[in-house]
């Protein structure tokens, strides 16, 4: 029994020695008996990622996926020349025409039948319809109801309330033909002085808009033909060709 503790005590000492030699990071396996054989060092296995970190990688490449979405359809038609100037411009004119002159709830299915037989910026006629929205809605009605009732020299019989109340049901509609439905149920009166002033707002609004985001587009296009060392009509040139080939439907202005 006593003849055995020095080598004990020797295997105590050796294996506290590796230890101190093995450094952090590393665990010592160590035989029953020590033996002049040197200890197997092993490196320590690498934690396993917690729910939260590997959360995070994910719910950033989300957001970022989200944030190249809407660059690519809501930022870049607006500042980036992809395509020809009365394109764009044709998109905005578009956009504003169907938000301010179609009543709400039908203005999608007339952007969609439009966009079957002429070509324009889809991305921004959606945008600029929603010049009309649930906020701006019953104040501009209600001023083409005004603006029809003088320009059709009739007195304005209702108030803002009124006419707020007689819209509800179309407002509140689920879909297109109850909107459009309870649109005509306003009575042949109201609709021909709403209808006035809506298509004389839209097509001043139009109009200018055409005329401004074209020379906007125009400008971008001049200066990106300069950036890339070409003149203006050869990037036009490329603008039309490219547009023709991805949108069938487009036709090349005159």
């Amino acid at each position: 029994m006593w003849t055995e503790a020095p080598s004990v005590f020797a295997w105590y000492a050796r294996g506290a020695e590796t230890l101190a030699s093995a450094g952090p990071g590393h665990t010592v396996k160590l035989p029953a008996r020590w033996t002049d054989d040197e200890a197997i060092l092993t490196p320590l296995p690498e934690p396993l990622p917690s729910d939260t970190e590997t959360e995070k990688p994910s719910r950033l490449g989300l957001l970022s996926g989200l944030a190249a979405l809407s660059r690519k359809y809501f930022v870049d038609p607006f500042v980036s020349p992809a395509n020809p100037p009365w394109f764009d411009a044709r998109g905005v004119a578009v956009g504003l025409f169907i938000g301010l002159g179609v009543p709400l709830g039908v203005q999608m299915v007339a952007l969609g039948l439009l966009r079957l037989f002429v070509g324009f910026n889809t991305a921004m006629a959606f945008a600029f319809t929603w010049v009309n929205n649930p906020i701006s809605v019953i104040p501009m009605y209600y001023g083409y109801y005004y603006l029809g009732s003088t320009i059709l020299g009739k007195s304005v019989s209702l108030s803002a309330e009124s006419f707020q109340a007689m819209l509800k049901p179309m407002l509140h509609a689920a879909y297109f033909w109850e909107a459009f439905s309870s649109f005509l149920y306003l009575g042949w009166d109201l609709v021909l002085r709403w209808s006035l002033g809506a298509v004389i707002a839209a097509a001043t609004c139009s109009i200018l808009g055409y005329i401004v985001s074209y020379n906007v587009q125009k400008a971008r296009c001049a200066r990106r033909a300069r950036q890339i060392g070409i003149n203006y009509s050869q990037l036009l040139r490329d603008l039309e060709k490219k547009t023709r080939g991805t949108d069938g439907a487009v036709r090349q202005a005159k």
